[in-house]
């Protein structure tokens, strides 16, 4: 019985109900030809379905002050699901659309067409309750004398419901903050730090002095890596589900292309190799893979992994264990949820001639082995240099990157926001690894909503999410659109999983947001499609939401065709109307990242001596926040290397304390009362200024 009670507020059974009443309450000769067998005589059970139908459906009858509000929630509900049909790239309902639907319209057609007409045979059925059809007129007359204009006017936020705690009269300042937490890809050595340590600065000398002048000291590889140990790896390669094909002439071009070569002149410092992303791209994918909250780390220098690799012997065991024994479980990039079982060779990709020009048709044939070589060869390399140069300290000091880049990294990037940004209503993260969203919620959870896109990139670990505050945002409103503006922007052309998220919701002061976390590519190409991507969004789709948005842009001081320039950026966004944190004239001045890549990483083309490190490295504005100048300025915006809301313009980041190689950047959004004057000059605060 509860369930058929329940069931009768299923408005796909509305029309049942209505020929029921209409055969209960039409007298037979009034029935003309179409009448059948009179109908059953009602129940207790279809009286009650009646007047549950009645009460789901009584928003329309009571006093049209709480009628008009109900009318607003209910027709918020019907956009955020039209919301959610777009974001996914479904037909949207027509009542649910809020870029064509007007919500008086949608409560005069429910009075007239659906609820009015039933009303009345409810009436005609159980006169007693005939005051329900002179209520319904009352509040349908009161409707022709509103549009959607007038109604948003007069509620304004009165509608929401009452929160304890939330201020939610007048529309809200914000202190906004975004911040690329990723430090290091993964690699505790990749760039030069700030270290209190004599003996890093010693390591790091010596080994930069080696691989600049090996002279005599320099070596074949076929040294470090034996015929025995490439005839097991071929092994491997053969046992492996992979099937790989082409093996012979792997091992051929090991005979003719790599045996011989000296280690340091003519394999670490061949272009060609970097090139053709032999070392780069399978070090990306297993130097540090996520399983399903374990890490698997590959045995390397450049890895986080911690274990002894006193000797190459001890290192080779484990190298070969890991990439073709140890069983991992990587998140599906189609499939949210879902776990892939595979070998860390398995996720080993081809490298495609047509995107990488570099490599022949040919290697591309034997792309996956000829990365594993490559890969074996370099990881081989580093630990016999390691071992030579500084055979005593080199893994003490690697164990204390480890600890601050990767350990403790999650929770010290979260106790930097718990103790210096504990007023931040939005904080904008960026290059997270998947399981940082857990550890966000654990530890920030308490007062932030923890936002993330539907397809989480469990590869890369290059994610962007975003923090809500609870006390300023509504819980339940809110919508993922990321894949909405993803396709926008080309669709994967420009996006990889994971490198935007963008979320819709309301605010407690009764204004809907849009707030957008994204990670621009290497060269900040990027940048500008993405941003054009929220432009057309909003202007189509969310014209009544205001825009926030975080970003790394990887913007770089000169402008060239491959790389996106600071001024070139700012000039393109302010033609479409938006202005950012950095005021009107931006300029290096705002630098957000100050590092340089050291000689332990597999593009040593940009590797940077540690003399030049502070002058020669990547010194550049990246990270932003932008909003659109008619709704928002931006004031007191601020930049944080130290995690103490304090900036040191003389020191290279990260540090151990500061896990990070971008600044902290954040600001204070308050409305632009008149739309038509632009953000002040000025209002950007420099430390030190």
């Amino acid at each position: 019985m509860v369930m058929s009670i329940i069931l009768a507020t299923d408005m796909a059974r509305h029309a049942e109900y209505m020929r029921r009443l209409q055969a209960l309450t039409t007298p037979p000769d009034e029935q003309g030809e179409a009448a059948s067998d009179p109908p059953p005589e009602p129940d207790s059970l279809f009286y009650m379905e009646i007047l549950i139908k009645c009460a789901d459906t009584s928003n329309v009858l009571k006093p049209f002050d709480v009628a008009r509000k109900w009318a607003m929630r209910v027709t918020d509900e019907f956009f955020l699901q039209g919301d959610m049909e777009r974001a996914n790239g479904m037909d949207v309902t027509a009542t649910c659309d809020r870029t064509t639907q007007s919500r008086v319209a949608l409560q005069k057609g429910f009075i007239d067409k659906v609820i009015g007409p039933y009303y009345k045979q409810v009436a005609l059925f159980l006169p007693a309750m005939a005051t329900i059809v002179s209520q319904i007129e009352v509040n349908r007359a009161c409707w022709d004398r509103y549009n959607d204009n007038m109604l948003v006017e007069e509620l304004g936020n009165s509608y929401l419901p009452e929160l304890p705690g939330l201020l939610n009269q007048e529309p809200m300042n914000l202190r906004v903050v975004t911040w690329n937490i990723a430090a290091v890809n993964n690699n505790p050595f990749e760039y030069w730090i700030t270290h209190q340590s004599r003996e890093y600065a010693r390591l790091m000398h010596d080994v930069q002095v080696f691989i600049d002048n090996p002279e005599n000291k320099d070596f074949e590889v076929c040294s470090i890596i034996s015929e025995e140990m490439v005839a097991e790896l071929r092994a491997e390669l053969e046992a492996s589900a992979c099937d790989f094909a082409g093996l012979d002439e792997w091992e051929h071009r090991w005979n003719t292309e790599y045996k011989h070569r000296l280690a340091v002149k003519e394999f670490l410092k061949d272009k060609a190799i970097g090139s053709k992303r032999l070392i780069s791209m399978p070090d990306r994918i297993t130097n540090t893979i996520n399983s399903e909250g374990r890490i698997f780390m590959r045995p390397s220098v450049i890895s986080m992994f911690e274990a002894n690799m006193g000797s190459v012997d001890k290192w080779w065991k484990m190298w070969l264990d890991f990439m073709f024994h140890s069983e991992v479980h990587t998140l599906d990039r189609l499939c949210p949820g879902v776990y892939n079982c595979m070998a860390p060779v398995q996720m080993i990709q081809p490298i495609k001639n047509s995107k990488y020009p570099a490599i022949s048709v040919e290697e591309e044939a034997i792309s996956i082995p000829l990365q594993v070589l490559a890969l074996a060869i370099f990881d081989g390399v580093l630990v016999h240099i390691l071992n030579t140069v500084a055979p005593q300290t080199w893994q003490p000091i690697k164990q204390s990157l480890c600890q601050a880049f990767n350990q403790n990294k999650g929770q010290e990037v979260i106790s930097i926001l718990n103790r210096s940004y504990h007023d931040a209503d939005v904080i904008f993260i960026q290059e997270a690894a998947a399981g940082f969203v857990d550890s966000a919620k654990a530890g920030l959870g308490k007062h932030y909503m923890v936002l993330r896109p539907y397809l989480l990139d469990g590869y890369r670990n290059q994610n962007s999410i975003i923090l809500a505050r609870k006390s300023r945002f509504v819980e339940g409103s809110t919508i993922d659109v990321t894949e909405h503006v993803c396709r926008l922007a080309g669709g994967g052309k420009w996006t990889a999983p994971g490198d935007l998220c963008v979320m819709a919701m309301k605010g407690v002061d009764g204004s809907r947001y849009l707030l957008a976390s994204f990670h621009g590519d290497t060269n900040g190409l990027a940048t500008v499609p993405v941003l054009k991507a929220l432009d057309e969004a909003v202007n189509c789709s969310y014209k009544d939401h205001i825009l926030i948005f975080g970003l790394d842009a990887n913007t770089h001081k000169n402008h060239t065709p491959t790389t996106q320039g600071v001024q070139e950026f700012h000039t393109k966004f302010t033609k479409m109307g938006f202005s950012s944190c950095w005021g009107a004239s931006p300029t290096l001045k705002t630098w957000t990242t100050r590092n340089a890549r050291t000689y332990l990483q597999p593009q040593l083309q940009k590797a940077v001596g540690m003399a030049d490190a502070a002058r020669k490295g990547d010194v550049n504005l990246k990270d932003w926040i932008i909003v659109y100048t008619h709704q928002l300025i931006a004031k007191n915006s601020e930049r944080d290397n130290t995690g103490a809301r304090r900036f040191d313009e003389d020191m290279v980041f990260p540090t151990l304390t500061f896990p990070s190689d971008h600044a902290i950047v954040s600001t204070l959004l308050t409305r632009a009362h008149n739309p038509d004057e632009p953000p002040e000059d000025g209002q950007t605060l420099l430390p030190g200024q």
